[in-house]
């Protein structure tokens, strides 16, 4: 038995034939025209499986078609609603084999946090499980939106495919919760590129193994991230790019290379336990631990953090670098050494100021500071005198 429920008949055209022995051609069939399309069907337990309807549908006989005006569907999930359905028009085909969506289509997965999978043409295949967006589909929740060239979703494994160079954002304020609502753009974000991705968007977990790239623009500046692949969990709030991790600031000459590296896309927070080297034109760094924070712009080297530029050397326990100001700050048993006279400087904190030309200059105001260097001796005809012994303060 089909499970199709029509409802109202509205016209149905009748041709009646007259007195002559011709046969007169036959106008082509009108199709039925109904007042409202109720298409339902239940799973095996006879609990609700899915539905569609529409307040106008006109059927094809002869094509076994039914063209829908702003259909409606429900996909249930044990019994309850669990994903919705909406567009301008819709074609359904044979008794549901399968349903064309057209026309700002919007899947919305139900929950405490929706997800809302969007695009132009829509084929869904209700015996599949499957539907498939293939003009410009895009997911997105209340931070995070993915666009891509193509889009598969298999809706029992709650699997979101996208292919064709996917694009990754994700914004640190979430946008209010109203429907049809897109990601508020608060602050830039950082917009991750590869190659294809899987989501579950239901639980979170994201996977992109081929290599990524990301851009973070903030002014007339951008930082640049590429990384091996990705995968972490969106609803958890992380992302974890795989390593080699390199970081690149083309306009400041900056750049950063480290291991794999997770991303707190909540708090746009790049983080990693282990080592990692970079470099801001002279000023060169390294250091056990690292972070960066997009939203203050600052770059924190932990765990015996080590500084070089020309002439001098620093070592420290941590050392912050704000690079739009340029403020530099080492903390935590400070060392700072100068080729000059030998000198070295020792200090709880030393604060300073990284110039256009990559050179820091280093300050300690308020804090006891200890140096020490020596004078080197002076030449008298032509002999060396005794060294003299180096100098503390």
């Amino acid at each position: 038995m089909l499970p199709w429920r029509w409802i109202g008949v509205g016209a149905l055209g009748l041709v009646l034939g007259g007195c002559t022995t011709a046969p007169r051609p036959q106008p082509p069939e009108e199709p039925f025209v109904f007042r409202a399309l109720d298409l339902r069907q239940r799973d095996a337990l006879g609990a609700p499986a899915w539905e569609l309807i529409s307040p106008e549908a006109r059927y094809d006989i002869g094509r076994q078609l039914a063209q829908a005006r702003q259909p409606r569907g429900t996909i249930y999930k044990q019994g309850k609603p669990h994903i919705t359905v909406r567009a301008l028009s819709g074609t359904v085909i044979g008794d549901g084999q399968a349903i064309q969506l057209e026309g700002d289509v919007q899947i919305t997965l139900l929950g405490a946090n929706p997800v809302r999978i969007a695009g132009d043409q829509v084929r869904w295949i209700p015996r599949q499980d499957l539907m498939v967006i293939d003009r410009r589909p895009s997911a997105l929740d209340r931070r995070t939106r993915i666009q891509a060239g193509l889009a598969r979703y298999r809706i029992k494994a709650d699997q979101l495919e996208l292919r064709g160079s996917p694009v990754l954002e994700h914004w640190q304020q979430p946008t209010p919760d109203k429907a049809g609502a897109k990601p508020a753009p608060q602050g830039a974000p950082l917009r991750v590129q590869t190659a294809w991705v899987n989501w579950r968007p239901d639980q979170g977990d994201l996977v992109a193994p081929e290599p990524v790239r990301g851009v973070r623009r903030e002014g007339p500046s951008q930082l640049e991230l590429r990384a091996q692949g990705l995968k972490g969990n969106i609803r958890q709030g992380y992302v974890d790019l795989l390593g080699p991790v390199q970081v690149r600031d083309p306009q400041r000459q900056g750049w950063l290379n480290a291991r794999t590296t997770r991303w707190a896309i909540n708090t746009q927070l790049l983080s990693s336990d282990q080592p990692v080297q970079g470099a801001f034109n002279k000023l060169q760094g390294r250091a056990n631990r690292w972070r960066v924070n997009l939203a203050s712009s600052t770059v924190a080297l932990d765990g015996d953090c080590q500084i070089q530029q020309p002439d001098e050397q620093l070592r420290a326990q941590e050392c912050l670098w704000n690079w739009p100001t340029g403020r530099f700050q080492a903390q935590g048993a400070v060392e700072l050494r100068r080729s000059s006279y030998s000198q070295i400087t020792r200090a709880g904190l030393l604060r300073g100021r990284i110039g256009a030309d990559g050179v820091a200059v280093f300050t300690a105001p308020g804090a006891r500071v200890n140096s020490r260097f020596t004078i080197p001796p002076q030449q008298r005809g032509g002999k060396a005198q005794r060294r003299s012994a180096p100098v503390q303060f």
